[in-house]
């Protein structure tokens, strides 16, 4: 996961002189109750959420038969060819991760009483998306989480993927017999002339040419190793000569054998983990070895499903929080915050796993709020959850 995000945004910061005491600020999400007229929103925020990420590699082999496929084993004794044209698919990785965005259902505002203008302001440090770094304390560690898009890098066909050719012309020289009988008087002469003619080559023939050139290759192979040629060649001659055989003879052979290529096709799957449905298994999409990933729509395959198994860590918070809440209802509220929870993340291909991670889930926790006091506080940006918070000391500037 790439952590080049965006630098640290100081927003609004309003630092004024002195010594004073700090002002209190609340925090609230009903953007239904927010006055402007009556409040003063000093600055907007939000908590992230967390979207996971699967990565796929789809490995694509495609088989062409060669030209010659039909003569291998009469003039090569081959029978391991390629007959028939093929396009297969293979799942060959799948790879999970995450990242973070701003939740558009967890946005607050902040809001100040009135204050005298000799009052000490505060310092309050958001990220260029919104999402809170710290407040009357200054964020050092401005690394963030960046986010990925999706992208799907397909690969080609290059050289060896085509035939190479390199036998003689597709013509070869006829000449056909005319024998004609002329009669003079009482005797018949038989006269025979020849007619020259250009005929387009057979498959066969043109097979035979190609499989007596690939033994020529390989008698002079055995002469070059062999000393046959009684010349003194250096070592590296030797072995540029005899590669360059080998390779003119691998190419002839795949007119006979076929041949394979290999390509890799990268997706990437976006999933949006909700809380409130975590008991289903989301189908990602389907996969089949013949057509690869289906389109949108196309189930004639095997699903690629994700499931969640949530840690159920922050349920009891959440019950001592729902208990206490209703005396608490008219208190102020501070900054908002999450706590986040653990999840096992399972990616299945036709219910066989193929993958599987513990993931942090920011939306799988709860969201609670800090009160509203002269607070130092620093929040994690890729969770919303308090990294540190202390009370203000006096002779804080």
């Amino acid at each position: 996961m790439q952590r080049t995000f965006i630098l640290l945004l100081l927003a609004a910061i309003l630092v004024l002189p002195g010594c004073g005491s700090h002002v209190p600020v609340t925090t609230t999400g009903h953007m239904a109750n927010f006055n402007p007229e009556a409040d003063e929103a000093l600055a907007w925020y939000f908590l992230p959420r967390t979207l996971v990420t699967i990565d796929v590699e789809i490995s694509e082999t495609v088989e062409r038969p060669g030209p010659y496929a039909a003569y291998a084993r009469k003039y090569l004794g081959l029978d391991d060819v390629i007959m028939e044209p093929a396009r297969t698919y293979e799942i060959a990785s799948v790879k999970i991760n995450q990242y973070v965005e701003p939740d558009p259902e967890q946005v607050y505002y902040v809001t100040i009483p009135d204050r005298d203008d000799d009052e000490a302001g505060f310092l309050m440090s958001l990220s260029e998306a919104g999402l809170l770094y710290s407040f009357n304390k200054a964020y050092e560690d401005g690394e963030f989480e960046k986010s990925l898009t999706r992208s799907h890098d397909v690969g080609h066909f290059g050289t060896d993927a085509t035939f190479n050719y390199f036998i003689d012309t597709n013509l070869k020289e006829q000449i056909d017999t005319v024998i004609e009988h002329v009669m003079l008087d009482t005797i018949t002469i038989q006269r025979e002339t020849f007619r020259s003619s250009w005929v387009e080559k057979s498959d066969e023939l043109r097979a035979s040419e190609v499989a007596e050139y690939i033994l020529e290759l390989r008698e002079k192979k055995f002469d070059l190793i062999s000393g046959f040629q009684e010349i003194n060649y250096s070592k590296e001659a030797l072995e540029y000569m005899y590669g360059e055989m080998d390779r003119m003879e691998n190419d002839y052979l795949d007119l006979f054998t076929g041949i394979k290529a290999s390509d890799t096709i990268r997706y990437r799957f976006v999933h949006k983990p909700l809380k409130e449905d975590i008991i289903s298994r989301y189908t990602l999409f389907y996969f089949s070895s013949s057509d690869g990933i289906l389109p949108d729509g196309d189930t004639d395959g095997l699903p690629v499903t994700i499931s969640y198994d949530r840690s159920k860590s922050t349920d009891f918070i959440d019950r001592q929080i729902s208990q206490r809440a209703e005396p608490r209802r008219t208190k102020a509220k501070g900054f908002h915050y999450r706590i986040p929870e653990y999840s096992d993340i399972n990616i299945s291909i036709g219910g066989q796993t193929r993958a599987d991670a513990r993931v942090l889930i920011n939306q799988f926790g709860i969201v609670h709020h800090l009160p509203a006091d002269d607070l130092e506080i620093i929040f994690h940006p890729h969770t919303g959850s308090v990294k540190s918070v202390g009370f203000i000391h006096e002779n804080d500037e």
